[in-house]
């Protein structure tokens, strides 16, 4: 499990085997009521529940990595857990294409989809897993068992590992029709304590006994955003984002790194003031940059996504996470097509 790669996050290391028992897992995402269109759901609960009604349960996060990657026993030496058992995508190594997945491609003249809506259940059997299982990545994010937490991957994990005890939101995985390749890869850890992911339902049957890790839960605190445009422009639009990220995953040019998953994230309706403040539930003691990004609601004159059209920004410098934290970020209007970390 997991990945050291140039487009690895925080939370996705240090790489390590797992061992787990024989499962079955259902070979596409759940369908809707006409048999073919993605099941949609809007909790974790409801994916639990549709998985509990067919006598099945959600997948660990080791399972779905298993399903989606295979074992050791595609790499160069089928009785170790080798560099060619590390493959990026349930296809292999080539990039994401249309024909392989659903995803949004990022092009000279910003991201575009490949389907204006998830795509039917069957579809994408050309970027089928080693087992067969088709949309692994892409088209639906697809929820786990596990409780999500950054720090649960150690070399020294038990048989069919289960993440930790309690938590504050689940781990998905995956990536969605309106994703950027590099969170649609096998290690990519998302959460859905983040907001606008579009979630589907994928259920194993039979298989081990998830095993509770024993790790200290995250602590969470509140800290404040003060968002302000660099032109002392009113902030005005649709929608006003903040997202918090590990300062680990900030690369040289002093954004979030491509593929790096946020640790948190927020929004609220533009205020049309010249300052507007968002509060943000990140967890304790962590070293943390902040960005913001502003939604013009008139992104065809704009390079780069929607949900920046407005403007974005980051923070100067990394801040610990404790309670009462107030940061300043100011939003400039983007020059070029920046490279964004979620839909």
């Amino acid at each position: 499990m997991g990945s050291v790669g140039p487009e690895a996050g925080q939370d996705e290391g240090p790489v390590h085997p797992v061992r787990i028992d024989g499962f079955c897992m259902d070979r596409t995402e759940m369908a809707a009521a006409d048999g073919k269109s993605p099941l949609i759901v809007e909790r974790w609960a409801d994916a639990e529940s549709a998985c509990a009604e067919r006598g099945g349960r959600l997948p660990t996060e080791a399972e779905f990595e298993k399903a989606a990657r295979g074992g050791c026993e595609l790499g160069s030496d089928p009785k170790l857990c080798d560099a060619g058992d590390t493959r990026p995508y349930p296809w292999g190594v080539i990039s994401p294409t249309c024909l392989l997945a659903v995803h949004s491609e990022i092009g000279p003249r910003g991201p575009k989809r490949c389907s204006a809506t998830p795509a039917n259940v069957d579809s994408q059997a050309a970027g089928a897993g080693p087992y067969g299982h088709i949309n692994l990545s892409g088209n639906l994010w697809e929820p786990t068992s596990d409780w999500y937490h950054p720090g649960i991957y150690r070399p020294d994990r038990p048989d069919n590992p289960g993440g930790p005890s309690s938590g504050k939101s689940h781990s998905i995985r995956g990536g969605g029709w309106d994703t950027f390749s590099t969170n649609m890869r096998i290690s990519n850890r998302f959460s859905d304590h983040l907001t606008g992911s579009t979630i589907g339902v994928r259920c194993v049957f039979s298989g081990g006994t998830p095993t509770i890790e024993d790790i200290p839960a995250l602590s969470w605190v509140n800290v404040t955003i003060d968002v302000a445009m660099k032109s002392r422009a009113p902030i005005s639009g649709r929608w006003l984002t903040v997202t918090a990220f590990s300062e680990s995953d900030i690369g040289p040019m002093g954004l979030p790194a491509p593929g790096r998953s946020p640790v948190a994230e927020a929004g609220a309706k533009p205020n049309g003031m010249g300052e507007q403040q968002i509060k943000l539930e990140v967890p304790e003691g962590q070293r943390l940059r902040f960005s913001a990004a502003l939604d013009s609601g008139k992104s065809g004159n704009s390079p780069g996504p929607a949900a920046s059209s407005g403007g974005v920004g980051i923070s100067k410098a990394p801040a610990t996470s404790s309670a009462g934290l107030q940061v300043n970020v100011a939003l400039a209007q983007p020059q070029a097509h920046p490279h964004s970390p979620r839909p």
